[in-house]
């Protein structure tokens, strides 16, 4: 039963569909099998009028060939030449011309499909919905390519306005001397930064392009044996340096024994070292453990820090592209890091998991396989 007041209501509509028929019969049978469906139906007899509504830009346009004015692949042919209509869906759906090179017309003037009847009515309504779920696809890859510019183009902005102020600085300190006598130091001081910025600029570039190869089915693994407690250890050396000069202790847990497996080196220590780097910035300046142990058929790497924690709602959204952990302006990301350690982890058979309680820190666990029968 509907519950009180709310009696009668009806769920918003699945599309706009425009329906262009100048057959009274064939426009009534067709809008009232889309309205049942759960479309909105929008009804033009003519072309001019098909062409004056469309304007509004409906979901789809249901476009007849035969009509009093203007013919339909004209219609298509107008409303592809129109920059404000250009992309919309277009489908045929003609009982009179149903020949193959009425088709082929129909489609060399734009249309997205070209449809004959008579149809049954499951079956046009399934080709519908088959079109505006490539459609909707469509537009998603759009608003995701249009995101990716656009936190691609802000974040990279801001370390070259940075590095722009520092050899500004540097040019105008040259301008006031001469070069034999401008300190060392002082042209240190302006370039180090510089220097930095320009280093940073190269690791949002990396993964700019790591995003492309994955995004792409391009990410390739340089795969030989390699021992894992080896590449922690190394790693562990690498990044003890960045983590003391926050105050941060990297406690690191190996077994004394090797263990072998078969993986692209550079790929997991890039893993490895996106989440201890993590665990660096978010850990409050408590030590990071990380810890190596094998497991029947597995190796583990374990990442605990006892920082700030993630939220459980948050957990699985930080694995998505352009996400981060946090909020806050301690991130100087692009929030592609933990996208491409999964990916990365994912093509090496593993998997990538976090465990965590606000205030109470976070685990990351890493497992891969140690015989792999799948090709790489």
């Amino acid at each position: 039963m509907n519950a009180p007041g709310n009696m009668g209501e009806r769920p918003p509509p699945k599309a706009t569909i425009l329906n262009v028929n100048d057959h009274p019969a064939t426009l009534y049978m067709v809008s009232h099998m889309l309205r049942m469906a759960g479309y909105q139906v929008l009804e033009a007899t003519n072309g001019r009028l098909a062409l004056s509504i469309a304007a509004g830009r409906p979901d789809l346009v249901l476009l007849d060939v035969h009509l009093p004015d203007i013919d339909g692949y004209e219609v298509c042919r107008r409303l592809r030449a129109n920059e404000e209509t250009q992309d919309l869906l277009i489908a045929h759906l003609s009982a009179v011309s149903v020949q193959r090179e009425d088709r082929i017309r129909g489609l060399a003037h734009g249309a997205d499909a070209y449809w004959t009847t008579p149809m049954e009515e499951e079956e046009l309504l399934s080709n519908i919905e088959a079109l505006l779920r490539l459609q909707a696809r469509a537009q998603g890859a759009i608003r995701e390519r249009d995101e990716f510019l656009s936190v691609a183009a802000h974040e990279l902005r801001t370390p070259l306005t940075a590095l722009r102020l520092h050899l500004e600085r540097t040019l105008y300190l040259t301008h006031r001397g001469t070069a034999e006598t401008l300190p060392k130091s002082t042209v240190e001081k302006s370039l180090t930064p510089a220097l930095r910025q320009i280093d940073r600029l190269q690791k949002l570039l990396d993964a700019l392009l790591d995003v492309s190869r994955v995004t792409g089915h391009r990410l390739r693994l340089d795969v030989s044996a390699v021992d894992l407690v080896e590449i922690v250890a190394e790693l562990g050396l690498r990044l003890d340096a960045q983590a003391r000069t926050v105050g941060v202790e990297l406690q690191l847990e190996l077994p004394p024994e090797p263990i072998i497996l078969f993986g692209d080196r550079l790929r997991l220590e890039q893993v490895i070292t996106n989440l201890v780097t993590n665990a660096i910035k978010y850990g409050g300046g408590r030590p990071v453990d990380i810890r190596v142990e094998e497991q029947p058929d597995q190796a583990a790497i374990r990442v605990r820090d006892y920082g700030i924690g993630i939220a459980p709602e948050d957990q699985a959204r930080i694995f998505d592209r352009f996400e981060r952990a946090t909020p806050t302006r301690q991130s100087e990301s692009l929030g592609l890091g933990l996208y491409i350690a999964k990916e990365i982890v994912t093509a090496h058979g593993g998997t990538l998991t976090v465990t965590s309680e606000p205030g109470r820190g976070a685990t990351f666990q890493v497992l891969l396989p140690l015989r792999r029968t799948e090709r790489y």
